[in-house]
């Protein structure tokens, strides 16, 4: 974005956050609490999985979702659905307690930003969602990358995005003009996204990845979880609509970036993922 089509409102909104990240002290919008305040449970040593769960429980819509997950295929294997936020922690982990908890995050802010842009934010949402569901369909086919991990990297590979949607309330002049919040969330995603990830307790590897995800593609066959994200971001249906496509057509712009990649060892991968893409699809719309 060049200096003379920055305007005064966007200057200030600049300096914010510039100031934010050189203190590391980020300013997490109240939509956000929920994610710190699990952070400062899993990252505590002596939380053991009741503290965990008496957490969630008091959260009814994440209460909701961890039951409706550990109920889901891609954990399920019994026959006796499971009925209590307890049991469904221990089935399913941890560690899956933090995306779902980001995604939960994400989809609140969605429905709670200014309406002028409400149809962008539902659609952020719907491509996080897709290539989260994606990225863990594929991960299946590709050896030292688990499914899991790349259904996390998935689901917060837009975090930043869905951060500074939030974080304009405090700016509502920024949306007056059409194309000045995509052109901030274009500029400040990159940045930011690795900041708040970070912040959030997000293992280092998958913020690496989503780093790496917006830059390159190591080739074919993919080996890597940022080659994973690569392949779902690229292969998602629904595109991010923040994103600058500088006039080139979406199939174009994923032509160019497949480039690399042979078409139909592309399309058979996707085609033995389809039924996990559908299922984990499924869950995450909840």
């Amino acid at each position: 974005m060049s200096e003379q089509h920055i305007s005064e409102r966007s200057r200030r909104f600049y300096r914010r956050m510039e100031a934010e990240l050189a203190s590391g002290d980020l300013d997490f919008p109240t939509s956000m609490e929920l994610c710190v305040r699990i952070k400062r449970v899993l990252d505590d040593p002596l939380s053991g999985i009741d503290e965990v769960s008496r957490l969630i429980s008091v959260e009814p819509l994440l209460a909701a979702h961890v039951v409706r997950l550990a109920n889901s295929a891609m954990y399920h294997r019994g026959d006796r659905p499971i009925a209590d936020v307890r049991s469904a922690v221990l089935l399913v982990g941890t560690a899956a307690i933090r995306p779902m908890a980001l995604a939960l995050v994400a989809r609140q802010i969605t429905q709670s930003v200014d309406a002028r842009v409400r149809a962008e934010a539902d659609q952020l949402w719907r491509h996080t969602i897709e290539v989260a569901a994606l990225t863990w369909a594929i991960a299946a086919d590709v050896p030292g990358v688990p499914p899991d991990q790349a259904l996390y990297a998935g689901l917060v590979h837009k975090l930043g995005s869905f951060y500074l949607l939030a974080r304009v309330a405090d700016f509502p002049e920024l949306i007056a003009e059409d194309g000045e919040l995509a052109d901030l969330i274009r500029y400040w995603n990159p940045r930011i996204s690795r900041d708040v990830l970070i912040a959030l307790g997000t293992p280092e590897g998958v913020a690496d990845a989503v780093e790496e995800a917006e830059l390159y593609f190591e080739g074919w066959p993919p080996r890597s979880l940022s080659d994973v994200l690569y392949i779902g971001v690229v292969s998602a249906e629904t595109p991010d609509p923040f994103e600058d496509l500088g006039g080139i057509s979406r199939d174009a712009l994923t032509d160019e970036a497949l480039g690399r990649i042979d078409g139909e060892q592309l399309q058979a991968m996707l085609t033995r993922a389809s039924a996990r893409h559908a299922e984990a699809l499924s869950t995450l719309r909840g």
